[in-house]
């Protein structure tokens, strides 16, 4: 299990506690398909208008000349059905596992939402060695802790990077004292985007590249002084590139997409623990970062594009005093180099805050309230402009 699977566990028994017996199911192959998922209703007032009203990542450009433009968003999108899949018939060597997920996020009407694929993949293990090898669809190695916070967008565009993509993934595991150093590396899709210069162009700037995208990790965990709970500490870093065809008439340019991040999880007593991330990068709008900005034109040459600088992260608290009962509070910061945006303008700065608490009526449903607080700062060819938003997010989760 890596640290974004526990921490997003830990996100989810702050939302909801799960019912105390799964639903499993045995398939004619003898794959055991265990279910587990929620349903949920998420009711948010904003005070202005956000990039999405349904999962809130930075203020809109709209609220410079129209402030406090509010509304409400009521969706049921973050509702979430998943299987665990663990095979019944494996050899004494091999033992497979795997996860199909997914949540209501892929579109569609307000009413009629679309699903989207949040996980799909499956993995084998190679006896008492502890290594792996995974292939499909999940988290990415870099910067793999979650930020608990009931918005469904986290604090992605705001200090938190990091999303999910096909991948083929090695892991090597070694015991530690108690622990486990945890060694990683994966191809990964290399996400981009459609050709934004030569319109007609039917490639994308990912699937155009020459080389797959990779992604590395090297993370530590240990048992310190919290029983129960143990000290995380990792590494980790891609490199990939994007093809942008500049013009009809086959003119190219390859620009890099590239991060390092360091992750960190501090269990200080029973009650507390601490989470935090930071990165440093370029061209990282597809991985929730750079406040959504990959590549601009660059203005030492009109006819050339490059990669836009980043870096930030995030910081939180989580606290739980009785089992039904948790609190969470932190904030996000995720900022561009002002030198690569200074002549285009737009988004250059983007800083969240937020506090929530969840509390458990039964087993498997709960309550919860959140208050985020978002402002942007645009670049304009004078001065910088600020963009801010206050948001209140009510939720109400079943789960299964």
């Amino acid at each position: 299990m890596n640290f974004k699977t526990i921490t997003n566990t830990i996100l989810l028994s702050t939302i909801t506690t799960f019912a105390a017996e799964a639903i499993s199911v045995t398939t004619k192959s003898g794959v055991s398909a265990t279910l587990y998922g929620f349903a949920s209703l998420n009711a948010a007032y904003e005070d202005s208008k956000s990039n999405n009203g349904n999962f809130a990542n930075f203020v809109a450009a709209s609220d410079l000349t129209n402030r406090n433009d509010a509304g409400w968003h009521f969706t049921p999108n973050l509702t979430r059905i998943g299987l665990n899949l663990s095979s019944g018939n494996d050899s004494t060597f091999f033992k497979a596992n795997g996860k199909i997920e997914v949540d209501f996020y892929g579109g569609g009407s307000g009413n009629a939402p679309t699903p989207r694929l949040r996980h799909g993949y499956g993995e084998i293990t190679f006896g008492n060695s502890g290594f792996s090898i995974l292939g499909g669809q999940s988290w990415d190695l870099i910067s793999p802790l979650v930020t608990p916070t009931l918005n469904a967008g986290v604090l992605n565009n705001s200090g938190d990077a990091g999303l999910r993509r096909a991948q083929l993934r090695l892991t090597e595991r070694i015991p530690i004292a108690g622990g486990s150093l945890d060694i990683a590396v994966a191809a990964v899709r290399t996400i981009g985007e459609n050709q934004p210069y030569n319109t007609s162009s039917a490639s994308e700037t990912g699937v155009d590249a020459n080389i797959p995208t990779f992604q590395g990790r090297i993370g530590i965990s240990l048992p310190l002084w919290v029983e129960g709970k143990k000290f995380g500490l990792g590494v980790s870093g891609h490199y990939g590139q994007e093809e942008i065809d500049l013009d009809s008439t086959g003119r190219t340019k390859e620009i890099p997409t590239w991060s390092f991040n360091v992750d960190l999880t501090l269990p200080i007593t029973s009650n507390f623990t601490f989470l935090g991330e930071y990165f440093i990068g370029a061209n990282l709008d597809t991985y929730a970062a750079g406040i959504g900005r990959g590549f601009v034109t660059d203005t030492k040459d009109p006819q050339s594009v490059k990669s836009i600088g980043a870096y930030g992260g995030w910081i939180a608290l989580q606290a739980k005093f009785i089992q039904k009962l948790a609190f969470n509070v932190g904030a996000g910061l995720d900022k561009l180099k002002r030198e690569d945006v200074r002549k285009v303008g737009g988004r250059e700065q983007n800083f969240s805050f937020f506090a929530n608490t969840t509390y458990n009526l039964t087993e498997s449903f709960s309550l919860g309230f959140e208050y985020l607080h978002i402002q942007t700062d645009y670049l304009t060819a004078k001065t910088v402009k600020e963009a801010d938003l206050n948001r209140y997010q009510l939720s109400a989760t079943y789960g299964f």
